[in-house]
């Protein structure tokens, strides 16, 4: 009986920890890892760690709108300071001060790099009233870029950064709240 009740949860508990989730069992059954080039890899991650890309300051700025649509500016820095401004329709309202992690700093000033932000409008307008404007900002080489996007009618790759910066935006450890012994502190 004792061998029974032994083996029954030998079995679950094997169950359970190959198991993962839905997507996660769908890539063990139909993807074939590649063998990974550890030299690939190591630049890419150096890169990260010690980046090129000469981005200096991302911000991003949302307004008001005809309702309730959150409205706060925050400005991220290389050094990993920033600061942010909560105005209305957000969970904390006033200016804070705080701390991202290079290794997210470094991920957003890549994308921004990569999509082409430089390239993209000054401006992207909707011939409607009351939206919102996302305003987004990059210094990079010196050079301050703005981008107004009134309504959300930029391009797709503007709307991810946006996405993007108010992401990172919640893993900031902030000056005024103490942190948690289990807190993540972004990735290595």
């Amino acid at each position: 009986m004792k061998s029974t009740v032994w083996v029954s949860v030998v079995v679950m508990t094997l169950g359970l920890s190959a198991s993962g989730g839905e997507i996660q069992d769908a890539y063990r059954k139909w993807v074939r890892p590649r063998t990974p080039d550890t030299a690939e890899e190591q630049q890419r991650f150096d890169q990260l760690m010690e980046p090129a890309h000469q981005v200096t300051e991302i911000g991003l700025e949302r307004t008001e709108c005809f309702g309730t649509c959150p409205v706060y500016s925050v400005v991220l820095k290389s050094d990993g300071t920033v600061r942010y401004v909560g105005i209305d329709h957000v969970p904390r309202k006033g200016t804070r001060t705080g701390e991202a992690s290079q290794w997210d700093f470094n991920q957003l000033a890549e994308y921004i790099v990569e999509s082409g932000y430089e390239n993209l409008e000054s401006n992207y307008e909707a011939n409607v009233t009351d939206l919102s404007t996302t305003y987004t900002m990059a210094v990079i080489n010196g050079k301050r870029k703005l981008v107004r996007n009134y309504g959300g009618l930029g391009p797709v790759k503007l709307w991810v950064l946006e996405q993007a910066i108010d992401a990172t935006l919640q893993q900031v450890r902030w000056d005024d709240e103490p942190v948690k012994a289990d807190e993540p502190t972004g990735q290595p």
